[in-house]
């Protein structure tokens, strides 16, 4: 029967489309509801919103009222005043204590001498002073070490080799003119000039004594 077949088809079809026409419907209808719900509750807020304003714009402070009066009362009896007992007199200063001993600088370390608390004595380029009063030998558990000589530093590089000098000028030959002598070096240059009349003079001054 594919002509009954054919025929429940279309009318299914026709059915279905008529079905989503009525779901759209109603689904507009509900929007368009709820759309006008919300719009007339949100003109229900802003009236009720008015009318709060507009009743509290009418409402005034009343008057201020009379100030109040202060009353003072009576004085109250005065207080009973206790006198405490007379101070102890003021103490007498104690003499002054001696001069606390702050060690001597005793120089080379002496294993005969009695050293004393705080004295300084040194022994192989260091300084040591004694902790206490007869501290024994020196190193020993007596005395700390007050200072110390550095250690020797480490020998540097080798600068680098110089260029080797000129030989020094000597004299080659003197020059003897008018009580003066000049000495000739070997270079050729001429050195400063002795004044022999200076010389001879002092000679016969001296042998004239």
């Amino acid at each position: 029967m594919p002509a009954l077949d054919e025929l429940a088809a279309s009318l299914g079809g026709e059915l279905g489309a008529i079905a989503a026409r009525i779901e759209r419907d109603l689904m507009l209808r509900f929007a368009l509801e709820a759309e006008r719900l919300r719009a007339g509750q949100a003109e229900f807020e802003l009236r009720v919103e008015r009318a709060v304003a507009e009743r509290l714009a009418s409402l005034k402070d009343g008057e201020p009222g009379p100030p109040g009066e202060s009353v003072i009362g009576p004085p109250g009896p005065p207080g009973e005043s206790i006198v405490g007992p007379p101070g102890a007199d003021s103490a007498v200063p104690g003499p002054p204590g001696e001069v606390p001993y702050v060690g001597e600088v005793c120089g080379l370390f002496d294993p005969e001498r009695q050293y004393c608390k705080y004295d300084l004595v040194s022994l192989h380029g260091a300084e040591w002073r004694a902790k206490y009063d007869a501290p024994g030998p020196l190193p020993g558990d007596g005395w700390a070490l007050a200072a110390k000589a550095g250690e020797r530093g480490k020998r540097g590089e080798a600068g680098p080799r110089g260029e080797r000098g000129m030989p020094a000028a000597s004299i080659a030959e003197w020059r003897v003119r008018d009580f003066r002598a000049v000495p000739v070096m070997s270079d050729g240059s001429v050195g400063p000039a002795l004044d022999l009349g200076v010389l001879f003079a002092q000679y016969h001054t001296e042998a004239a004594k």
